[in-house]
């Protein structure tokens, strides 16, 4: 699975924003490669009464087109307690192997921050990234979204790891690929991170919202 950059879009299809969880929620992000989106997929709504039991509240699922079989999914839970008893199941583990799961998938968990706004549009960015510390990377990111803005982000939302502060995950919205793919690339924005106190290589990944 990549680890710096993986662009991609699905083609057709209304795309909704995933709402971030509430305060008193947990966020679980799900990055895995599957041997076969649809297979994937079947076994994934087969799924749904037992993720409905054991506590997720939303969900959604985003896809690359560059690698059909790179998939990001996103569970809601009310505690942190109820997600991590989920992620830890033996249900879960047993469904992804039987649809097809390649490797070992990344799994966090996080709360949404205060400051999510904007519009949905088509294409998210997932951004994940470790920090030096959480409030000077907050002031200068609070200081780039302006710029941010200009270069096409329509909303946005950031998430803090439960396990770690300075483990963070933004999302954010584009109205098009090609404005995603340019902001991403951009000199101002890896400036930025590192002004910010980015460490190592951020995970930078562009999806669209998988309906079906």
């Amino acid at each position: 699975m990549r680890t710096l950059l993986s662009i991609g879009a699905i083609a057709l299809g209304l795309i909704a924003w995933a709402p971030p969880a509430d305060a008193g929620g947990v966020r679980t992000f799900v990055r895995h490669e599957v041997s076969d989106y649809a297979t994937w997929r079947k076994a994934y709504e087969d799924f749904e009464p037992t993720r409905a039991r054991m506590g997720v509240v939303h969900q959604a699922v985003y896809q690359s087109t560059d690698n059909a079989n790179d998939i990001t999914v996103v569970h809601d839970f009310k505690s942190e307690e109820r997600a991590k008893a989920f992620a830890a199941s033996e249900e879960l583990k047993t469904a992804m192997q039987s649809a097809g799961v390649k490797g070992a998938p990344q799994v966090w968990f996080a709360k949404a921050t205060p400051g999510s706004s904007g519009q949905p549009s088509r294409v998210r960015m997932f951004v994940r990234h470790e920090v030096a510390d959480y409030a000077k990377w907050r002031k200068g990111y609070d200081e780039y979204r302006p710029t941010a803005k200009k270069m096409g982000v329509t909303a946005q939302a950031v998430y803090q790891s439960t396990d770690n502060p300075n483990d963070v995950t933004v999302c954010s919205d584009f109205r098009s690929l090609e404005k995603a793919q340019a902001f991403a690339v951009s000199a101002g924005l890896r400036t930025a991170m590192q002004n910010a106190g980015v460490k190592g290589a951020p995970q930078i990944w562009l999806t669209t919202r998988a309906l079906k």
